[in-house]
């Protein structure tokens, strides 16, 4: 099972990496279109971009600055973890550490949204009469909480393993 989770880890950093470009691109070019009076050409193509300000294609750009990385990331380190439970000893002192820096990117990747919300209201003109909602994502940080837990759990359980091998 653990050799499947991490297989599908890569099929997600894959997607992600790939959806991420696909994604920048489009956003590029709309802003780019959007700029130039709502149509962009260059050889062999044409884009059209009608009603839609600037600061649309600039949140989504800002948006997947924060949050492509941050998945990567964290799939990366599940990707370790899991290679740990496929050989037969996920509590080796490693995956503490792991679990740790997994807690952390998903509170910098919340901390750094929220900064991006208040920055692109900032200074960013939308076009509409509302600004961009700032909303607190309880579930990332009981994510974040528990995973802090969880490392020391693992922790505890390669220190406990490793004193068990000194004695007789």
């Amino acid at each position: 099972m653990a050799a499947f989770l991490s297989m599908l880890m890569l099929v997600v950093i894959w997607l992600a990496i790939i959806a991420g470009v696909i994604a920048f691109l489009l956003l590029g070019v709309g802003l780019i279109g959007s700029l130039n009076g709502g149509t962009m050409r260059v050889p062999g193509m044409e884009a059209y971009v009608e009603g839609v300000k600037p600061g649309h294609f600039v949140a989504g750009l800002a948006s997947l600055a924060v949050f492509a990385p941050g998945i990567i990331y964290v799939c990366l380190q599940l990707r370790r973890i899991l290679s740990t439970l496929a050989t037969g000893d996920p509590f080796v002192p490693q995956n503490g550490p792991r679990l740790m820096r997994i807690a952390i990117a998903i509170g910098l990747v919340e901390l750094t949204r929220y900064l991006t919300v208040i920055l692109l209201n900032a200074f960013i003109d939308l076009g509409t009469e509302q600004p961009l909602r700032l909303s607190i994502n309880l579930a990332a940080w009981a994510a974040v909480v528990a995973l802090f837990v969880l490392a020391q759990v693992f922790r505890e359980g390669s220190r406990l393993r490793e004193e068990e091998k000194m004695t007789i």
